[in-house]
């Protein structure tokens, strides 16, 4: 597969058939995602997969997102977070490259996948699955065979709506970027801290279910 496909063509995959995906296939996609760059190079990711449902319903249960209770495979992507660079979060954005590589290997073997990060408290993520305190839990990733082809989204933007030169453009910026309800999305900052941090019963779990985004694919 050329490059240019996976990455022009690669989209968000939430529904799957019964087909599990193969254990060399999932080593696969784990070691591609071994050979993104780190910050320093340090390589200090972890790797937990989840293999059948029981495992994906507790997290569920415990705040994620909705459609991981119908899911089957997932990976738990992990990363150390003893680091000195807290200005710029070396450890998310050494994972969020594993990621990257994971997602594109994963379609280029013709598996579905989706980056899940509307997931339960980091503390209850380490208690449910016996992580150390000093790996952070960054993201889900599901996986499985597409019951649907993907639905192909358009991006928002072109290349010249989003590129500036030498300095951030602020006329260029007014022109393309849609208005922007700050107090809002500070009010829903503190519900998901709270929602998070709730201890999670069925109507908490079923208010959340009914306001979560909704996806095509």
């Amino acid at each position: 597969m050329e490059l240019d496909e996976a990455v022009f063509c690669r989209r968000s995959v939430r529904v799957y058939t019964e087909q599990k995906v193969p254990e060399d296939v999932i080593e696969s996609i784990i070691n591609a995602g071994m050979c993104a760059p780190t910050a320093c190079n340090k390589q200090q990711v972890r790797f937990i997969y989840l293999d059948g449902n029981e495992h994906l319903l507790k997290l569920y249960r415990a705040g994620a997102a909705t459609f991981i209770k119908e899911c089957k495979q997932a990976i738990l992507v992990l990363y150390d977070n003893r680091i000195d660079n807290i200005e710029y979060s070396d450890h998310i954005q050494s994972a969020s490259a594993v990621i990257q590589n994971m997602l594109l290997k994963a379609y280029s073997e013709g598996v579905g996948t989706c980056w899940v990060c509307n997931l339960p408290a980091k503390t209850k993520v380490r208690s449910l699955y016996h992580i150390p305190k000093y790996y952070d839990p960054i993201a889900l990733i599901t996986l499985g065979y597409p019951k649907n082809a993907a639905k192909q989204i358009p991006r928002k933007y072109r290349v010249s709506d989003v590129l500036h030169y030498n300095i951030f453009d602020m006329r260029q910026e007014e022109k393309v970027c849609a208005f922007v309800n700050e107090s809002k999305i500070l009010l829903k900052r503190h519900l998901r801290r709270v929602y998070q941090r709730l201890p999670k019963i069925k109507l908490f779990t079923r208010i959340a279910d009914k306001f979560e985004k909704k996806f095509d694919n």
